[in-house]
């Protein structure tokens, strides 16, 4: 008898292996998104809209559509949370844009003022980290734009300040004048020619704002600059993840209780916005300045018809936005854009030598993005 039961009872098992090989070999392994997490918490702001709100709003169906893209059932309750850099590059020139601000509550703009300290000083640390090499693990390339604008920022006056009435002919020549010098003044601002990112760990005191300096910005709180009725804040920052769907144990997109798929941020991006105020202390913290000789002498290419005697520079609010992977804290890249109304004092020559001497007032940028390249881990 008990030869028999141990009989039995090897079959059972072999049957139980053979099921168990046999299902192994039929199922797949379920690979589930590994969820991101940020390495530094700064408060970031983000603000939560329904559909509802946002079409009533006025906001167009095709401009909802992608938004609630991921959700099954758009009914009216359903939200959406975006940060104020989404809202501005997405919708910053619509009709709209207003009414959308409107449904945010003051108190989370208030955030933004209330964060500034804490945003700076995450910036800070970054850059100023980079600019001392960050440890041999980052490399330094970039990129110089320098424009002007010919709309009606363009002013025309006698050398007592008074604006001429006539200024037709003035805006053609002047458009022409600032078409030929932008060739000249676009070599002279770069600090030297860099067709390729520097070396990993390379001293970047002068391929980098503040060029002669070991630090990039000494920004304090009292540099920053607001303008709430204009929606300008001083320094705040976005957050973007990047979603990917959930998955049950058997690979399919997995569900909450109330039907609709669940999300994992696989990746963190965060954008930091900083104005700065327009005088030329603070703007010096941050940015990097060319003295006026330097600038003059590129100004010559358009001499056949008119010269700069002198010229003066006043500032506006001036930008910074920066890049970073806010998953590891790696700045991957750095925009400074240094907005400024200049004066000149010039005297026309040849076929405009008629209109003899006046002030040209308009109004430039100049702007620097500095890309950042990390090492990976090998």
């Amino acid at each position: 008898m008990k030869k028999v039961i141990l009989k039995s009872v090897s079959l059972a098992l072999v049957l139980l292996l053979m099921t168990s090989v046999f299902s192994a070999c039929g199922s797949k392994t379920v690979e589930r998104p590994v969820e991101a997490k940020i390495k530094t918490d700064i408060g970031d702001v983000r603000f939560t809209f329904k559909y509802g709100d946002l079409r009533d709003a006025g906001v167009s169906g095709d401009k909802l559509a992608p938004l609630f893209e991921n959700t099954k059932k758009k009914t009216d309750d359903k939200t959406v949370t975006l940060s104020y850099y989404e809202l501005v590059s997405t919708f910053g020139g619509e009709d709209y844009f207003d009414n959308m601000l409107a449904l945010i509550p003051k108190e989370d703009f208030e955030k933004f003022s209330n964060n500034a300290e804490r945003v700076l000083g995450y910036f800070n640390g970054l850059i100023n980290n980079i600019k001392s090499g960050g440890n041999g693990d980052v490399r330094v390339s970039y990129r110089e734009e320098f424009w002007i604008n010919h709309g009606d920022g363009v002013v025309f006056m006698d050398t007592d300040g008074k604006e001429l009435e006539n200024q037709k002919e003035l805006r053609a020549a002047f458009r022409l004048y600032a078409d030929n010098s932008l060739k000249g003044i676009g070599s002279v601002l770069k600090n030297k020619e860099q067709a390729d990112a520097t070396e990993y760990g390379a001293d970047l005191t002068n391929e980098m704002y503040l060029y002669g300096s070991k630090t990039a910005s000494a920004l304090t709180v009292s540099d920053l600059y607001t303008d709430k009725e204009n929606k300008i804040y001083p320094a705040y920052t976005s957050l973007v993840p990047t979603l990917t769907f959930d998955l049950d144990s058997k690979g399919n997109n997995a569900e909450d209780e109330n039907g609709e798929y669940i999300f994992v941020p696989t990746e963190w991006y965060r954008t930091i916005n900083i104005c700065v105020k327009p005088e030329e202390e603070s703007v010096k913290k941050a940015f990097s300045m060319r003295n006026e000789s330097e600038i003059l002498k590129y100004f010559d290419a358009a001499k056949a018809y008119m010269t700069v005697n002198s010229y003066e520079v006043k500032f506006d609010p001036c930008y910074i936005t920066a890049g970073i992977n806010a998953v590891n804290d790696e700045m991957t890249y750095c925009t400074y854009q240094k907005n400024m109304t200049v004066t000149m004092n010039v005297t026309f020559t040849g076929a405009l030598e008629k209109y003899g001497t006046m002030l040209i007032t308009f109004p430039c940028t100049n702007q620097m993005t500095f890309d950042f390249g990390w090492k990976t881990a090998e």
